[in-house]
């Protein structure tokens, strides 16, 4: 008798070598072109091994795992030896442990392998492979030179070992495992703390009884504050608390049911604090060397002829759980273990098999989960514990209260698990019914509803479980992937996911995508479910790789066609890689307005104006009545509507920062008519965060309605917009060789942002314009804008200052408005002129003054800024700004709330007894989102900086291949300032940035293509 091995499967499913190389083909071609399975070359001494042994012998044992994977694995050695020895005769060992007695069974009842169970495996690793390679190579080519994913540390740690770019691997089972962390990540970040009401009871008996108990309010918590305050009034004029109930019952607290793989998981990463992949280790190395059974099965069933006192008794001697075990061995404790549901007919619960006090070799962590394997199989072979369960009800003025108390009277399993507790308050005061008397305390609290905690490894595990993805051996693994790839990070203090920006860019794209199937667990469930199927012999492997190629094909190419939609969703969480072609971004624009949280000024624009933007339609374009109205989301994280032929009509509607979430509804518009004849707009369900809206808006954190014509939509719109004074126009941008000459526009009005989100959003436009890949050769959709800038047609610069509002004398104050630039005659040489500057838009009055303290807001004293030269030169200076006046106030109001700042006195060493101004909202939480503050001795009395706003900044210079100078910045703001300890400013605005200068052209100046230079060109 000879005996060999082989390292996991001999064999792998792989494409042929025409269909390997990942140019040799199309990526649809992956679903249709045949697979082969055959030994890879790093396995050809294993298969030589198996040719030779088999010449030599007439029977083949085979002695895999006996799991489905063992069991393919049988059918790939079959192969093999059978391809040199057509005689001879096999059969299939079946064991569950590594000891004599189990081996000693399987060698006398040797069976045939089960094909069933080995096709099952090829299915699911066809299926796999069709998926996996055919998204990982459309989001790899799609993603991986347009992103810098640097920032995340596995990523990076791929990226040095390798010296490349990683791949953006995607897996039928990693991704629902990503949707799942994704999923509770967004459930956290949306979450919407309210504010709760609830009576709070207790009562403590005199000495020397003691008893005490805090008692709960029939009616939970109440979210209305007035109401909550007049039920607590009714209770304080009541009298005393009345005893109306005592009821008393026994109760059982059950042992666990026999362990299997994925419970032991759940159980030990939470009470060992160890990661799924650690246990699945240590457990296949106690396996291995013979002291805990196969540790990979879905059974939670003892079979009832298993000799379960056996094992109990070779622990009796055992100094930590000894007593427990002998105390089963006499009856006392024992009990047949309780079936868990649950029986893979493969192998039994996970047990111990050889009693140890700990190897000398054994860490820490190999010792505990060798401990908690024994002790959970001691526990389910013990009795359930029994309680004694005391419930007492009073009443208070018409209002009850309830509380329970529980005493343990036999701990039974609990004596040997130390991992789970039972109890309660055990110490109730003793009160009969009928009885009365006056509560101890009795007071209304308030608290915040909490978010959902951030997901837990034994929670993944658990909704893995029930989504029915992976299986119980391969569970662990698909956890570790999302880790390895840098799609989420682990906690490993609190043993909890959190998606990196990578993994929620991925999921938020095919969420954008309708592509939801490649995500949500559904689909993998129906697969799993259809594996096991073929397992059980109901169905052929053929018809369920039919199913699934075919539904999976189709989900391809949709994603194919909507590629640019995942690609502008991975620029919201991902900054682009460094791309030469466009212009340089244009300089940055003022600071924040005045009268409170203003816009900052227009950023300067950028070369490229980018493709049309991607996203759901609406519906045609009300403005020009031609291209689709596209539901986006900006550079600067808020949903906008917004015309997708940016380059003639530019038609753009921003919401509020207040809408959490945004998405095309089945509904259409019932009242709105396009002037361009293409019928009516679809509705957008919107969601909000409620404490960002002004206090009476809304109602509910949902509203579905149409963007254009809705007035409940309008209103909020509005209601977002108060406060806010206008930026300083930004500088023109030059005109780069790869793209057209943007122009910064000021901003409308203010809509209660921070200055510091502005300049966020004024950055995010300048690399957009600048620093963002080129677009297709031969290809200029348009001008690149600052922020809140207008698109203007084709090549030309830049748009000008905001206009002033109407102040209440019914006089306008001056915007200046910047003049366009010059188109190019050819949109295939964008070497046009650099836009002009915006001009400072005019001051307007705060419309957070109170009456008494207004000024009146002044008009604009110049114009807008020079415009931007040609070649490498620069020109042109920032437009005066518009001052503005206010008037005295006795405390600023608070920039994010309008209310009257609270004065206080610091009492830090740097700053001692120096009085300051800080938001003054009553409740702390609002407190905290604001954080705003101002020094006494550095307010100039106006209310909430009503300033002077910046002129524009000079446009940058044009260039062929060389770059631009940039222009002069614009002039100075003034007013008020409040910082934050969150980041923001808040106050008046500053000049106007100069505009950046061109960018290199990157292309070739004979025939405008990019990749080579003049004297390389092929095209000449």
């Amino acid at each position: 008798m000879v005996f060999t091995s082989v390292a996991g499967h001999l064999m792998e499913v792989e494409f042929p070598d025409t269909h390997r190389k990942w140019h040799g083909c199309s990526d649809v071609e992956l679903y249709s072109c045949q697979v082969e399975k055959k030994v890879p070359q790093d396995k050809q001494d294993l298969k030589r091994q198996l040719e030779q042994l088999s010449r030599q012998c007439q029977w083949l044992v085979l002695w895999l795992d006996c799991d489905r994977e063992g069991e393919n694995i049988s059918f790939e050695v079959m192969a093999v030896c059978r391809g040199v020895n057509p005689r001879l005769v096999i059969r299939r060992a079946r064991f569950s442990a590594l000891i004599p007695r189990e081996l000693q069974r399987a060698m006398a009842t040797l069976g045939q392998p089960n094909a069933n169970d080995a096709a099952a495996v090829d299915a699911r690793q066809e299926i796999d492979l069709r998926i996996g390679a055919s998204f990982t190579r459309f989001q790899t080519k799609q993603l991986r030179d347009r992103f810098d994913m640097s920032g995340i540390s596995a990523v990076r740690e791929r990226l040095q070992r390798d010296n490349r770019a990683p791949v953006i691997s995607y897996g039928p089972c990693q991704f629902p495992t990503l949707g799942i962390i994704v999923q509770r990540a967004w459930e956290v970040q949306n979450h919407v703390r309210e504010q709760f009401w609830t009576i709070h009871v207790s009562y403590r008996e005199a000495p020397p009884a003691g008893g005490h108990c805090v008692f709960e309010w029939a009616r939970g918590r109440l979210f209305d504050e007035a109401a909550a305050e007049m039920y607590h009034e009714v209770c304080q004029e009541a009298g005393p608390a009345v005893v109306v109930a005592v009821r008393g019952n026994t109760r059982t607290r059950q042992a666990p049911a026999p362990l299997s793989t994925l419970e032991m998981q759940k159980r030990a990463t939470s009470k060992l604090r160890l990661s799924g992949e650690r246990i699945m280790k240590l457990a296949e190395e106690l396996y291995q060397a013979g002291f805990i059974s196969y540790p990979r099965t879905e059974t939670d069933v003892f079979d009832p002829g298993m000799d379960l006192q056996g094992i109990v008794s070779e622990h009796s001697g055992d100094p930590r759980w000894g007593a427990h075990a002998q105390r089963i061995l006499s009856g006392e404790l024992w009990r047949q273990p309780r079936p868990g549901g649950h029986d893979d007919k493969a192998h039994p619960p996970i047990h111990p098999t050889k009693h140890s006090l700990g190897e000398h070799d054994w860490g820490q962590d190999k010792r505990q989960l060798y401990e908690f394997v024994v002790r959970h199989f001691l526990a389910c072979c013990s009795k359930d514990a029994v309680g004694s369960e005391t419930q007492v009800e009073i009443d208070i003025g018409g209002e009850r209260f309830r509380t329970t108390g529980l005493m343990v009277i036999e701990r039974n399993w609990l004596d040997v698990y130390p991992y789970s507790g039972w109890g309660g308050n055990d110490n109730l005061p003793k009160l009969n019914q009928g009885q009365s008397f006056v509560p101890t305390e009795m007071r209304l609290r308030t608290g915040t509803t909490e978010p959902p905690p951030r997901l837990s490894e034994r929670d993944l595990i658990a909704k893995m479980e029930a989504y029915g993805i992976g299986t119980d051996a391969t569970v662990a693994e698909h956890i570790q992937k999302q880790l390895e790839r840098g799609y989420a990070e682990k906690d490993e203090t609190a043993l909890t996911f959190w998606p990196t920006p990578l993994g929620e860019a991925l999921i938020s794209g095919y969420c954008r995508m309708g592509l939801d199937d490649l995500w949500k667990p559904d689909l993998r469930a129906k697969i799993e479910a259809s594996i096991r199927d073929v397992a059980a012999g109901r169905v052929s492997k053929e018809q369920v790789l039919q199913e699934a190629i075919q539904f999976f094909r189709a989900d391809f190419l949709t994603a194919q066609q909507r590629a640019g939609v995942l690609t502008s969703e991975m620029a919201r969480f991902l900054p682009v890689a460094g791309a030469g072609g466009g212009g340089g971004g244009g300089g940055g624009g003022g600071g924040g307005g005045g009268g409170g949280p203003g816009y900052g000024g227009g950023g300067g624009g950028g070369g490229d104006g980018g493709p049309p933007p991607a996203g759901p339609h609406l519906g045609t374009c009300q403005s020009c009545g031609g291209a689709p109205l596209v539901l986006t989301r900006g550079a600067d994280s808020r949903y906008v509507a917004v015309c997708s032929s940016v380059s003639v009509c530019g038609y753009r509607l921003a919401l509020p920062r207040a809408v959490a979430d945004a998405s095309v509804s089945s509904q259409p518009c019932g009242g709105c008519v396009l002037s361009g004849g293409g019928g009516p707009l679809m509705r957008a369900d919107l969601r909000f965060r409620m404490g960002q809206l002004p206090p009476g808006i809304l109602q509910e954190p949902t509203l579905t309605g149409c963007l254009v014509c809705d007035p409940r939509i309008k209103e909020i719109i509005e209601a977002c917009s108060v406060g806010g004074g206008r930026g300083g126009g930004g500088g023109g941008g030059g005109g780069g060789g790869g793209g057209a000459g943007g122009g910064g526009a000021a901003g409308g009005g203010g809509s209660n942002r921070t200055a510091a989100a502005a300049a966020v959003r004024n950055a995010l436009a300048n690399a957009r314009g600048g620093g963002g890949a080129p677009p297709p050769p031969q290809q200029h959709y348009g001008t690149g804008t600052g922020a809140y800038g207008s698109a203007a047609d084709y090549d030309d610069g830049g748009g000008g200052g905001g206009q002033g509002d109407d102040d209440a004398d019914g006089e306008q104050d001056g915007g200046g408005r910047g003049r366009r630039g010059r188109r190019t005659a050819s949109t295939s040489r964008a070497n046009g002129r650099g836009g002009s500057g915006g001009g400072g838009g005019g001051g307007t009055r705060s419309r957070s003054e109170p009456a008494a303290a207004r000024g009146r807001g002044a008009r604009a004293t110049a114009a807008g800024g020079g415009g931007g030269g040609r070649g490498s030169r620069a020109s042109g200076r920032g437009g005066g700004g518009a001052a503005a006046a206010g008037g005295g106030a006795v405390a600023p109001l608070c920039p994010r709330h309008n209310l009257p700042c609270r004065r206080a006195v610091s009492q830090s060493a740097a700053n001692p007894n120096r009085p300051y101004f800080k938001c003054g909202h009553d409740d702390r939480g609002e407190q905290d989102a604001c954080g705003a503050f101002v020094w006494e001795d550095q307010w100039d009395g106006s209310s909430a900086a009503p300033a002077r706003h910046g002129g524009g900044g000079g446009g940058g210079g044009g260039a062929g291949r060389g770059g631009g100078g940039g222009g002069a910045g614009g002039g100075g703001g003034g007013g008020a300032v409040f910082a934050s300890v969150l980041g923001g400013v808040y106050g008046g605005g500053g000049g106007g940035g100069g505009g950046g200068g061109g960018g290199g052209g990157g292309v070739c100046f004979r025939c405008q293509q990019p990749g080579h230079f003049a004297r390389d060109c092929p095209n000449a």
